[in-house]
């Protein structure tokens, strides 16, 4: 894959990482830590549900060993951005009067245009239009941030610069919707296909039916490892006060950052690690995957330190000095956040792998231990900022160590389905590119 494109996402997702930091970085000098605990304790809780919600669609779009059409997967996001709305409104009323309901109203809109935008984006990721791609990201970002920036010296009002985001985030939409129905998907069978693997495999019950299959495990897995990063949140505060929500949120966004670099890395990777999956199986591409990981790990090592001599320091100079943390919580963030970015590199093989529901076990064992070790560290008399950074970093290894293990093994015992979905792509390559095809595509299955 050409460097140019790559380098484009990358920088595309970290710029945006910077401004999700900057807004989160204004908010905190405008209104203190109260506003960055309004504004983090909703992602916390709308984040989840819409990453629950939606399937997985996306990654679907890239992965799943069996092709669907385009209208089902879109017809699928509606009705799936829908029920995130309803459920997303229906948690903030039962909390009663504890969030700003403008504020609420503002984030969901940005999260409705975001999950709307994130299936396009997976049209221009699987035809390869990586430099269109990152090009989307990087003027988001800088748009954001420009009209966040505006409205926070015109009004000095957090409700309204968010809104101004969300208006954003509706044109960043549109433009990525526009730009992804103009990239045709290159798996698509060609009109030489029989209409017996047609009415076999293309249906519309047929389609949502395969993709409910695979993206229910999916987005279980990617609705329980959002939970890693705000779980601690509620630790922090079960243990802690408002203020020291907001504290605890501004300095994990480091790992906010590791998150969206190492989600930058698995949009890139997931193709070239499909194309080298079938071309020369799982042995091979598991040793580069590995070897990478552990790479990634070391060269990042030295920041660890970098992070903890000075990120006290840091962060006081950059938000105030409310948001002073121990460099035991700035050590638990930094360890977490160079575990986590080679953790995506598992995470695309085991796609790949089509393991969905392996990932979905690990992942909620992972909270599972976030949970009890952020509560044994806060009974224990641990301060509440730090029980919550030490349970980022629990998680974040338990992940990882657990990922690794199932890319090892041979079979996953509930992969059948995918199994049988393999075969029958199989059977449509067969019919649609030739007997010489077909033998290919069949070793590879053994």
């Amino acid at each position: 894959m050409p460097k140019g494109p790559f380098m484009l996402v990358t920088v595309g997702n970290i710029v945006s990482a910077a401004a999700q930091w900057y807004i989160v970085w204004l908010f905190a000098r405008q209104d203190g830590a109260h506003a960055v605990g309004q504004y983090s304790g909703l992602l916390a809780i709308l984040t989840p549900i819409f990453i629950t919600t939606q399937l997985g669609l996306r990654n679907l779009y890239i992965s799943l060993q069996r092709h669907v059409r385009w209208p089902v997967y879109l017809g699928l996001r509606l009705t799936t951005v829908l029920l995130s709305v309803v459920a997303g409104l229906a948690v903030i009323w039962h909390l009663g009067g504890i969030f700003d309901w403008q504020l609420a109203m503002a984030i969901l809109l940005i999260k409705v245009s975001d999950s709307v935008a994130d299936l396009f984006f997976a049209r221009l990721q699987k035809a390869e239009r990586l430099s269109a791609f990152g090009i989307l990201l990087i003027a988001d970002a800088f748009v954001t941030t420009a009209v966040v920036t505006f409205a926070m010296l015109a009004t000095s009002s957090v409700i309204v610069a968010l809104w101004g985001a969300a208006a954003v985030s509706i044109l960043a939409a549109f433009s990525t919707g526009a730009l992804g129905l103009r990239s045709p998907d290159p798996m698509a069978p060609g009109p030489a296909a029989s209409q017996q693997v047609l009415s076999r495999f293309r249906t519309v019950p047929g389609d949502v039916g395969a993709l409910l299959r695979a993206g229910v495990p999916l987005s279980l897995m990617q609705g329980i490892y959002s939970l890693l990063s705000y779980v601690p949140l509620g630790v922090v505060g079960l243990f802690g006060a408002p203020d020291d929500v907001g504290r605890y949120a501004s300095a994990a966004y480091l790992v906010v950052f590791a998150n969206l670099v190492g989600a930058s890395a698995e949009t890139v990777l997931l193709p070239g690690y499909r194309r080298r999956y079938q071309a020369r199986g799982r042995i091979v591409l598991l040793r580069s995957v590995t070897a990478t990981s552990v790479v990634t790990f070391i060269a990042l090592t030295p920041l660890v330190v970098l992070a903890v001599l000075t990120g006290p320091r840091l962060l006081v100079s950059v938000y105030g000095a409310d948001f002073s943390i121990s460099r035991t919580a700035v050590l638990f963030l930094a360890l977490a956040a160079c575990i986590t970015m080679p953790t995506y590199m598992i995470s695309a093989m085991l796609l790949i792998l089509n393991r969905y529901w392996a990932t979905t076990v690990i992942g909620a064992a992972s909270v599972l231990c976030v949970l009890v070790s952020g509560v044994i560290a806060g009974f224990s008399g641990m301060e509440a900022v730090e029980a919550g950074c030490l349970a980022v970093f629990v998680g974040s290894s338990v992940r990882y160590v657990g990922e690794l293990v199932l890319c090892r093994l041979s079979r996953w015992p509930g992969q059948g389905s995918a199994t049988r979905s393999a075969n029958a792509e199989v059977l449509e390559r067969s019919e649609v590119r030739g007997p010489d095809q077909e033998s290919d595509d069949k070793a590879r299955l053994q």
